[in-house]
């Protein structure tokens, strides 16, 4: 049975039967170079980035990364402020709580009377942001918090309805806000992700308890989509009635209305001689193409597996150690790009086309001992850039990726 897509609708997503298939991957991986561009100073001040909320205390909320022709973007969610700077590290604009946080200095000193205004701070009384996103016109879109005296609840989905996406124009002025049915809707549930594709359509991706959702937006905020995918209705193998389907995530297409879901599929490990379960292991992964023009699975695509060998409890043992991969996004052509973590401080990047054909592989290094935590994102013309926090201070680094699939 082929899934039913209406459009402005809930959408029930269910699939028939597949055949499934495999792969192997034990070879030699070379390395990626990384470029660091420049380096955040951890603190309170509109330049510096703001991790903990108090003397020993750990990190709080995560941070998140997103850039766009050249700039990056840091939502900061700790201090509750998006900056953005220039790839030399210069920051050029602050949307800032200005309850938590101090008064601007730098970017205040830049706006004397008769001079040139090119670096602005710009107040905002945020509650708690998440995501964050950057439109094609410079639209800053933010995922803020409601206070729980304006969230509803969901009776039937079981989730709490307190999310919604401001966006900002290029001068920092809040424009609207958008819900479930676009500009002044109803709250979200809660937001997994945020996306603008290459026609400045705003995706938002948010997952409760049992159901992922995905509302699509026109450039406006009109209502264009609105796609439901259960836990208890994903894609099902063909001759295997014992699977555990897992959905990772869903990825929108840059230039078409299309989604990717990402998929692992899992089973009980089972003792051959006395036939006992151990434990859970992985199946098999793939990557469903879901068409929203026709409302069907149009296809999907096997990842290979990553396997790697590693010491065992001697100098002889040898064992095996599958690493899977997490789909960051896709890029112009119909690529995916796939991490899979090896090591502490090794990640293999792996570059697949929309057949399945493997178009690269890289190894990218993290060496930082003292890392906290790491954002990831990916440009559509594929350049992946990192946010690296650490205790000293923050790095925002990126690999030429695009190279791998441009020739260049």
């Amino acid at each position: 049975m082929e899934p039913r897509v209406f459009p402005v609708t809930a959408l029930l997503v269910s699939v028939g039967l597949i055949v499934i298939a495999g792969g192997c991957s034990r070879h030699e991986v070379l390395s990626l170079s990384r470029e660091d561009l420049f380096r955040i100073e951890l603190g309170k001040m509109e330049d510096q980035l703001d991790v903990f909320h108090g003397p020993g205390q750990p990190l709080r909320h995560e941070t998140r990364l997103f850039m766009r022709d050249g700039r990056f973007f840091v939502g900061n969610a700790s201090a509750n402020k998006v900056m953005q700077f220039t790839s030399y590290g210069d920051l050029l604009t602050l949307l800032y709580n200005p309850d938590e946080n101090p008064r601007p200095v730098q970017l205040q000193a830049s706006q004397q009377p008769g001079t040139l205004i090119n670096r602005r701070a710009y107040p905002y009384h945020f509650h708690q942001i998440g995501e964050i996103a950057v439109g094609n016109q410079k639209q800053v879109l933010v995922e803020d918090y409601l206070p729980p005296e304006r969230a509803t609840y969901d009776e039937e989905r079981a989730a709490s309805l307190n999310r919604q996406v401001l966006r900002f124009s290029p001068q920092g002025r809040l424009i609207d806000y958008l819900g479930q049915e676009g500009v002044g809707g109803s709250p979200f549930p809660h937001i997994e992700s945020i996306h603008v594709n290459e026609r400045d359509e705003i995706i938002v991706i948010s997952h409760t308890l049992d159901t992922w959702i995905v509302y699509w937006f026109t450039p406006e905020g009109e209502p264009l989509y609105e796609i439901e995918v259960p836990n208890d209705r994903l894609p099902l193998v063909s001759g295997e009635d014992n699977l555990i389907p897992i959905l990772e995530s869903i990825r929108p297409d840059r230039e078409h209305h299309r989604l990717y879901l990402h998929l692992n599929y899992y089973r009980e490990s089972v003792d051959e001689e006395t036939e006992a379960t151990y434990g859970i292991e992985t199946y098999a992964s793939r990557i469903y193409r879901l068409e929203l023009e026709s409302g069907r699975y149009e296809g999907y695509v096997d990842i290979p597996e990553n396997i790697r060998r590693r010491p065992g409890h001697s100098v002889f043992d040898q064992r095996e150690v599958q690493f899977l991969y997490e789909l960051v996004g896709t890029a112009a052509g119909e690529t995916f790009f796939l991490l899979s973590r090896e090591g502490a401080t090794r990640i293999q990047l792996m570059i697949m086309n929309s057949e399945g054909r493997v178009i690269s592989r890289r190894l990218i290094e993290i060496p930082e001992p003292d890392l906290l935590m790491k954002s990831f994102h990916l440009t559509a013309d594929g350049i992946l850039s990192a946010l690296l926090v650490g205790n000293e201070d923050a790095r925002v680094v990126w690999w030429r990726s695009d190279r791998l699939i441009s020739g260049r």
